[in-house]
């Protein structure tokens, strides 16, 4: 009888793109260019609101889920401060007429609003059990999230993230949280457990409504303090990079290392936290590579924010980089550049202050690109020579 013929050599492995580990922003409405561009990344955050209509909003989420079926979409919301407005075709209108009318309002010793900017009106407001419940029992943490589950979230489907703007560990300002006539100081351990607290009923309330929803918030701390510590599945840390108040800028690289580490202790599973690095002046290749790389040392998203879409695309988002085939590193290599393999490629980092090599072995290649051929260039290299503060991405040659 004739021998059985060989089994089939089994398929490939895919290599997986970098763009998986991408986040985009993708605020108001969002025309055909735009929701492509959104669709590009692993993540997506959207800022839609009531006025464009449930039609409008479904289409948007069904159009950047068509385009990319896995990526994972929050949808913005924020807890702390609110527009006051007497336009009654504004989509603030409601809000502003029940924080009128139950006076949530943070107000300081001499009873007037407390702002933190002048643009768009906005107030701070009061999340504490302090504040008055409505004939419902409800505060404004409670009523807030039912405000945003009639008006957005309940009304939409494929939504897997609340995005809470502006989670902050201490409030922006002193002032009469307590509603007894003083100021409190923020720096008071009491105010800044029950400001903390009022969080947390804002993510009770919205997981009450939605259980299998997650939420995301934008964290202004490591979010280890007791209130805050394993509630979240995911952080955004916003502008790491880019920004006067940036922490890379007034703190260094590793204190911002640090920052973005911390968060996936801090939050649960699935731990989606977002580095985020905005451009200081239009797209920088530099830069963008810079901050991406870094984000790669850990398993989290990187977004770029240049202010508009359809943005940036770096060539190292597309780059078939592959997974990860070891854990994030504790410690730079001997040569001082920190540096991480995936599965068909590596990344490196040198945050130093100095040009440093590292031999990163045989079978490596430069990215071939089209936006930064200079660095990108696609050649083979072993020993690989790298700027101050700069990154690299390699693929398998």
């Amino acid at each position: 009888a004739p021998a059985p013929a060989p089994a089939p050599a089994p398929a490939p492995a895919p290599v997986t793109s970098a763009a998986t580990r991408v986040a985009v922003l993708a605020y108001g409405k969002l025309d055909s260019a735009a929701q492509a561009a959104a669709a590009r990344g692993g993540f997506v955050v959207l800022n839609m609101y009531p006025s464009m209509g449930v039609t409008l909003m479904q289409a948007t989420i069904n159009n950047i889920r068509a385009q990319n079926p896995g990526v994972k979409i929050a949808q913005y919301t924020v807890l702390n401060e609110a527009t006051d407005t007497a336009d009654t075709t504004s989509d603030n209108y409601p809000l502003s007429t029940k924080l009128n009318q139950m006076n949530w309002w943070v107000r300081d010793a001499a009873g007037a609003r407390v702002q933190w900017t002048g643009l768009f009106n906005n107030y701070e407001v009061n999340p504490t059990a302090w504040a008055p419940a409505d004939s419902a029992g409800r505060r404004w943490p409670h009523w807030k999230a039912e405000h945003d589950t009639q008006t957005m979230f309940g009304r939409l489907s494929g939504i897997d993230y609340v995005f809470n703007d502006n989670v902050m560990f201490q409030p922006r300002y002193d002032a009469d949280l307590m509603r007894v006539g003083t100021n409190q100081l923020r720096s008071d351990p009491l105010i800044q457990s029950a400001f903390r607290k009022g969080y947390l009923d804002f993510w009770a309330a919205h997981r009450a409504l939605a259980p299998s929803r997650k939420i995301m918030g934008n964290a202004d701390s490591d979010l280890s303090s007791a209130e805050f510590k394993g509630q979240l599945e995911g952080a955004f840390h916003e502008c790491l990079m880019g920004k006067s108040w940036s922490i890379e800028t007034w703190g260094g690289w590793h204190a911002m290392m640090t920052r973005y580490r911390a968060t996936f202790a801090t939050t649960r599973a699935p731990n989606d936290v977002i580095f985020q690095v905005c451009a200081t002046s239009g797209a920088q290749p530099a830069q963008a590579r810079y901050g991406f790389a870094s984000a790669l040392l850990e398993n989290g998203y990187f977004a770029y924010y240049t202010g508009s879409l359809p943005g940036y695309w770096a060539d190292e988002f597309s780059a078939p980089l592959g997974t990860p085939v070891e854990a994030p590193p504790t410690a730079a290599t001997a040569s001082g550049i920190w540096l991480r393999r995936y599965s068909n490629g590596l990344v490196l980092v040198n945050p130093g202050s100095s040009t440093l090599s590292i031999s990163v072995g045989p079978g490596y290649k430069r990215l071939q690109g089209t936006l930064d051929p200079v660095v990108n260039n696609g050649a083979i290299e072993s020993l690989v020579t790298l700027p101050p503060k700069s990154g690299l991405l390699m693929i398998k040659a």
